[in-house]
């Protein structure tokens, strides 16, 4: 039960950091006139590792335990509904350079899962 937990806490905080981090960046890119296009796919792929590490930072926190596995399946749980979303929304199949992407959610998932997993606790004497 304490995995679904976190795992369900996971998701939850993967989906509102991706959700703030996206919309932030959405607004400067509108505004700022002058940002080439390539430079966006670098920018929302950052935005994707900030949001799968904090969402396996946490979880692997509320866990204590198995930060490794918990980060990664934070990564694989956005990677499932971002392929799900491109493959049935916008019809767009995954191609070579999405392995790069691939890894680097996942490495950032199970970075923020063992950095939380073994965060020292607070010590009161």
């Amino acid at each position: 039960m304490k995995w679904v937990r976190a795992l369900i806490l996971s998701t939850a905080i993967t989906a509102g950091a991706g959700l703030g981090l996206l919309s932030a960046i959405a607004f400067f890119v509108c505004r700022s006139e002058s940002l080439p296009r390539g430079s966006v796919t670098v920018v929302t792929t950052l935005a994707a590792c900030a949001a799968v590490f904090l969402g396996g930072l946490l979880s692997s926190i509320s866990a204590r335990e198995k930060g490794l596995l918990l980060g990664i399946g934070a990564g694989a749980v956005f990677l499932v509904c971002a392929g799900l979303v491109s493959v049935l929304a916008f019809r767009i199949e995954p191609g070579p350079g999405s392995v790069g992407k691939i890894a680097a959610i996942l490495i950032s998932g199970a970075i923020g899962g063992v950095l939380g997993a073994n965060r020292k606790s607070k010590v009161k004497f």
